[in-house]
């Protein structure tokens, strides 16, 4: 009840208002011009509102022009933010996005160490940001490659992210995002009974990228082997040429010529990383 709220919680009439709509909507994220709309006020005088509203611990700015409600709940508590997705759910808009990589291993629960960066497939060029202490590392892509994609639940909203096999090939085409090959291998290992192995050869098909393939069928043959017979078309097929597993690591390491892979990661230490 506000009435129980200490002097510096107490809402005026416009901000009363807008806290009124947003509970009604179910919404803690909002930028500036709803706050206006809520409020019956320009957005100048909207954002000096939240500015007092900011000071009093009423709101809490995620960046310039977009802000988190501070639930009556926490009662003296002066910050709060909401889960980090729901932040870049609400900074994206309508432009079209989806969490990848870590993050999307991340909600697919396959992760195995801690994740401090949000990484976020466009189709548009965007610079990195903060929002709120979190870092929001932006990745574009084709608009033919902004497939694979699966609706969540995730605080108050449905956030977009990669499904299970575009995550996991994901992994395969920029395992630096995803903390390197040992933890993407370690994801396929973990999502073992949930993989579609026909769904990966077609979305690798649709990448177009030859790298992913040969890795692919490497880290399958090596972790999963029960699912690697499909692969045998692929590899077949693939030139006689050599990439490396690990692309972000020193060239070094023995040559795999059934996938034409240089292993600089060693066979045996991803072995090693589903043991444990």
């Amino acid at each position: 009840m506000i009435d129980d709220l200490t002097p510096t919680k107490t809402l005026g009439p416009r901000t009363a208002r807008l806290f009124t709509e947003l509970h009604e909507r179910g919404q803690r994220v909002f930028d500036t011009q709803t706050a206006a709309k809520a409020m019956g006020v320009s957005p100048a005088h909207a954002a000096v509102l939240l500015h007092e509203a900011k000071k009093r611990g009423l709101v809490t700015p995620i960046k310039r022009g977009l802000y988190n409600l501070v639930p009556f709940e926490l009662g003296k508590s002066y910050s709060h933010l909401e889960d980090r997705h729901t932040l870049v759910h609400a900074d994206m808009g309508e432009r079209p996005y989806f969490f990848s990589h870590y993050s999307a291993m991340d909600l697919h629960q396959l992760i195995t160490q801690p994740i401090f960066t949000l990484y976020v497939t466009t189709k548009d060029r965007l610079l990195n940001r903060n929002l709120g202490g979190t870092r929001v590392r932006f990745i574009t892509v084709k608009p033919k490659q902004f497939f694979g994609l699966e609706a969540m639940r995730v605080g108050e909203n449905n956030v977009h992210l990669s499904n299970l096999s575009r995550t996991l090939l994901d992994g395969l085409r920029k395992p630096k995002y995803c903390a390197g090959i040992t933890e993407v291998a370690k994801a396929f290992f973990m999502a073992k009974d949930r993989i579609d192995i026909q769904q990966l050869i077609e979305y690798a098909h649709r990448l177009e990228e030859l790298a992913v393939i040969r890795r692919l069928g490497f880290i399958v043959e090596a972790l999963l082997p029960e699912l690697s017979a499909p692969l045998e078309a692929l590899r077949v097929q693939l030139p006689r040429s050599f990439v490396l597993l690990e692309p972000d690591m020193p060239s070094m390491g023995v040559f795999d010529s059934r996938w034409g892979l240089r292993l600089n990661v060693p066979k045996e230490s991803l072995l090693a990383a589903i043991s444990t």
